[in-house]
């Protein structure tokens, strides 16, 4: 019975699909701006999923498998299977892609930061006798070592945006102490430690190459099918002062602390250089905050001065149902970064139905959370009053991007219910929301 009715319900997207009484999102906003959706390749692979994708959108974001660190991981090393699946998706159905991302702190290849011989062996430092020289360091596996964080470290599926490289598997519980393990009272565990030896760090000038030769490989392998890159994510801090000093608005990532803010005009500058035609954008979460639109404002005027092609700035999203963002602080951010770029995008899209909102990896996942009519109604004022300001600014924004297909997939988990489609890939009532607006 299940079977049948999934083959139903994929034989009403296709037949509706052509069909002026049941258009889907990217119809409804043809006239405004695209509307894009983050995928996995299941979710162009199953054929519910993949009619889905087909009927709503116009803009595909390859949620987790182009960022360095999963298609990049060793030197010489390139996983390009599933992106090249996502890509090649696109290209048979005439669907443009985000490029999602270049540079990241996290999720990124940090073995750019280190110096190899000339055969590709990481130089090893030693002392005046030539010994080399060991370290100790938690050992991989171990309590209080880190684990493997292809997924949520203990929660299966990509990492979210914003979390921590290396973080200990299971970071997940709000309140939670980093270390300590869920459900654990009392004194944390002391990890087991190893010997490694100690390796040499690449010059800035090493790391240039190296962020270099990964930005044309990967920027050319798919400059037909995207249309524009997140050029750099993430580089801005957390902190909550608009007026502190240029130098203190950024996070102190490895790259900051080689390079300054030289590591973003470089990117910018390599991703030009490869694809002259891509639009280029800088992507932050947070982004209608006082503090963090300052702080973007001011790194993106100062780089543009010094020759970075920034032609784009992307608003990630992740917002709430109550009071992130506030309206009239989301308007103000928008027309700062119209004074510097005129193309603007939604990028990561999400409406979670807590007070939690940001792209940091330390939330609830919702679990006991139920959706009421009551917060129903406050999800669907919110998407409703964000998409009215996104209306207003139809010729500057070129597209808004939804962070995962249906509630299942999303990075926040299926209780927070913050996506238009429900675990099934219905739509849900705040679809309608959405769509069904006044022209």
């Amino acid at each position: 019975m299940k079977k049948l009715s999934t083959i139903a319900l994929i034989a009403t997207i296709v037949l509706s699909a052509c069909g002026p009484k049941d258009p889907g999102l990217k119809d409804a906003y043809k006239n405004y701006f695209k509307i894009g959706v983050a995928v996995t390749p299941r979710n162009v692979t199953d054929s519910l999923q993949k009619a889905v994708v087909l009927k709503e959108f116009n803009s595909i974001t390859a949620e987790n498998c182009m960022k360095p660190g999963e298609i990049h991981p060793q030197p010489g090393v390139w996983n390009f299977q599933q992106a090249d699946a996502i890509a090649d998706f696109c290209r048979e159905n005439g669907i443009k892609m985000r490029g999602h991302c270049l540079v990241w702190h996290s999720q990124f290849a940090n073995w750019m930061f280190n110096k190899y011989d000339e055969n590709g062996n990481q130089v090893v430092e030693r002392d005046e006798n030539g010994d080399t020289i060991w370290v100790e360091q938690p050992a991989r596996g171990g309590f209080g070592g880190f684990g493997g964080f292809g997924g949520f470290g203990g929660f299966g599926g990509p990492r979210p945006q914003g979390a921590p490289q290396g973080a200990p598997q299971g970071q997940r519980a709000q309140g939670q102490r980093q270390g300590q393990r869920p459900g654990q009272q009392g004194q944390a565990q002391a990890p087991q430690m190893t010997k490694v030896p100690k390796y040499a760090k690449a010059t800035k000038e090493e790391f240039y190459d190296s962020l270099r030769a990964h930005i044309f490989t990967v920027v050319n392998r798919y400059k037909d099918v995207v249309y524009c890159w997140d050029v750099v994510n993430e580089a801005m801090s957390d902190g909550n002062d608009p007026n502190v000093p240029y130098e203190q608005s950024f996070r102190q990532s490895t790259a900051y602390q080689l390079c300054g803010d030289e590591f973003i005009l470089k990117a910018f500058q390599f991703a030009h250089e490869a694809d002259p035609t891509a639009d280029l954008f800088y992507n932050d979460y947070s982004a209608w905050t006082p503090a963090k639109r300052t702080y973007i404002y001011n790194m993106v005027k100062k780089l543009q001065g010094e020759g970075a092609p920034i032609t784009g700035i992307g608003m990630q999203g992740h917002y709430n149902i109550y009071d992130n963002p506030t309206i009239e602080d989301f308007e103000k951010a928008i027309q700062l970064y119209l004074e510097l770029v005129d193309n603007l995008q939604i990028t990561e899209f999400d409406v979670r139905i807590n007070h939690e909102a940001g792209g940091q990896l330390q939330f609830s996942r919702g679990e006991g959370q139920v959706l009421t009519d009551s917060i129903a109604q406050l999800q669907m004022a919110k998407y409703d009053e964000l998409f009215k300001v996104l209306r207003k600014y139809k010729k500057n924004f070129s597209c808004v991007t939804f962070w995962n297909l249906g509630d299942r997939d999303s990075w926040l988990g299926a209780n927070n219910f913050p996506l238009l489609f429900d675990g099934e890939y219905q739509r849900k009532q705040v679809y309608y929301t959405v769509r069904d607006f006044k022209k």
